[in-house]
C-alpha cells in the first residue's frame, strides 16, 4: 500500500458526507463505512485541522465539508494525512538516492511519482462519490441521504 490505512478511511469518509452541507456524525460514518469509530473521529479532527472539513459539537453538531466535493482533490487530502512529503525519498530506502546517485528503480518510481502526484490533483472527492454510485453496494462510499 502506498499511503496508510487513515488516508484510505478519510478518503471514504469525505466521500460519504452529504453535498448538501449537513453535518454527520463520525460514530454515524463510522458505522455506515464499517470503520473504527474512534479512529475516525481523530482522522476527522486531522482533516478540521486541515481545513478540509469543519466542525460542530452538540446533537446537531458533527462535520461536513469546508467546500463542494469537486473543490478538494484526492492530493490535497493525502498531504493532509501523510504529509507534504509522502511520496518523496528513494523506493528501496537509500538516503543518498538522487539523479547523480540513483538507485536500481530511481528511474522507474521517479515515473510512478510524476503520474501519481499528476493523477491526485486532478481526481476530487466528486469522483470518489461517483465511483461509489456505480458500484452501488452499501459499504461503499456514497454520500448520505438526509430526509
Amino acid at each position: 500500500m502506498l499511503f496508510s490505512t487513515a488516508t484510505g478511511y478519510a478518503l471514504r469518509a469525505l466521500a460519504a458526507l452529504p453535498e448538501d452541507g449537513t453535518y454527520s456524525l463520525a460514530k454515524d460514518l463510522a458505522a455506515r463505512l464499517e470503520l473504527p469509530g474512534p479512529y475516525l473521529a481523530k482522522i476527522l479532527q486531522g482533516l478540521v485541522q486541515a481545513d478540509i472539513l469543519e466542525s460542530v459539537r452538540g446533537p446537531k453538531g458533527g462535520f461536513r465539508l469546508t467546500r463542494a466535493s469537486h473543490h478538494i482533490t484526492v492530493g490535497e487530502v493525502v498531504t493532509a494525512m501523510e504529509g507534504p512529503d509522502s511520496l518523496e525519498g528513494c523506493i528501496m530506502g537509500f538516503p543518498s538516492c538522487n539523479c547523480d546517485h540513483p538507485c536500481p528503480l530511481h528511474e522507474a518510481w521517479s515515473a510512478v511519482k510524476k503520474q501519481v502526484a499528476s493523477s491526485m490533483t486532478e481526481a476530487t472527492i466528486r469522483d470518489l462519490q461517483i465511483i461509489g454510485f456505480r458500484h452501488g453496494k452499501d459499504t461503499e462510499i456514497r454520500p448520505l441521504r438526509h430526509a
